[in-house]
């Protein structure tokens, strides 16, 4: 189980080079998230995994494929893989979840059977679609809750033969939604927009360590700058400069807390050459100085 609360790697929510949820013979992790004042938002990010959540308490609301949906205590989530999404809470709220993110060759995606060329690979293609979000009065709800509990019990105890016994509940999963499955397929303009997105975010990911002129990422889209960052703030929730310095700041955590380089090196390899302003937004967000990070780790 990871528990995401602030300060913690949060890496899981970017698509990143060598990023893994599980490992290739059990493709799979759960994860428990608590959003609050000092973690308010889960910033956009897809992976190649399907995504299976319970929201446990308090409320926030889901930004997926460019729409929102606000969820509260009791809602299910189920998320096709590469489908972007975040989340942000509501003001004077919280929000706690849990989630399984699982690959769906897990499941069998890659053979060749009945399962996986009628159900699995066109749920995975979004060629078939479920509902995002199955609120608390949604009949198929309560069973959803059934098999969210079953499966963190499974995960959590790891008793003999676990793995068998969760397989054969997200298969069970797929069974009991099939009746509840749309007709229609997400408008295309909105995948248009929701693939210009993870264009740009992948690009910031590979050139974090370099300067990232908004006119690139503009260029992109096809947007103008002014017309790019109305649309990146509003589908992401922050400004541009606010995620690619939410991003640096945490690669130089990461860095500073590995113990093995040094303060410069941390901001160098971050993509922060200026020391000064690096070491602004970093008390800021940390209520330390790198160098008190540093030492902290050093002391240990």
């Amino acid at each position: 189980m990871y528990v995401v609360t602030g300060q913690q790697d949060r890496s899981f929510m970017m698509k990143r080079e060598g990023v893994s949820h599980g490992d290739h013979l059990f493709p799979l992790k759960k994860y428990d998230v608590v959003l609050s004042e000092s973690f308010p938002l889960v910033p956009a990010h897809w992976h190649e995994e399907a995504e299976f959540t319970w929201i446990r308490s308090g409320a926030c609301v889901y930004h997926i494929d460019l729409c929102d949906y606000p969820v509260q205590e009791g809602d299910m989530i189920l998320l096709p893989p590469r489908i972007l999404h975040s989340s942000g809470f509501f003001p004077r709220d919280h929000m706690m979840s849990e989630s399984f993110v699982f690959h769906l060759d897990f499941l069998g995606m890659g053979g060749s059977d009945v399962c996986s060329v009628k159900y699995l690979r066109p749920f995975a293609s979004r060629e078939i679609v479920f509902p995002y979000v199955f609120q608390a009065d949604h009949p198929a709800n309560p069973l959803l809750r059934d098999m969210m509990r079953q499966l963190s019990d499974e995960y959590i105890s790891r008793g003999d033969g676990y793995e068998l016994r969760m397989k054969a509940l997200f298969l069970e999963l797929f069974s009991r939604i099939w009746p509840y499955r749309l007709l229609k397929n997400p408008a295309p303009s909105s995948r248009d927009q929701s693939e210009k997105l993870k264009q740009v975010l992948d690009y910031i990911d590979a050139h974090l360590e370099d300067m990232i002129p908004v006119a690139d990422l503009a260029r992109i889209c096809c947007f103008s700058e002014s017309h790019f960052m109305r649309f990146f703030k509003l589908h992401v929730g922050m400004t541009c400069t606010e995620y690619i310095n939410t991003l640096r700041l945490e690669r130089a955590w990461k860095l500073l807390q590995s113990g093995q380089v040094s303060v410069i090196d941390a901001a160098f390899s971050s993509g922060f050459h200026n020391l000064s302003y690096f070491y602004r937004i970093f008390k800021k967000k940390y209520h330390m100085t790198p160098k008190e990070a540093f030492a902290t780790v050093q002391s240990q």
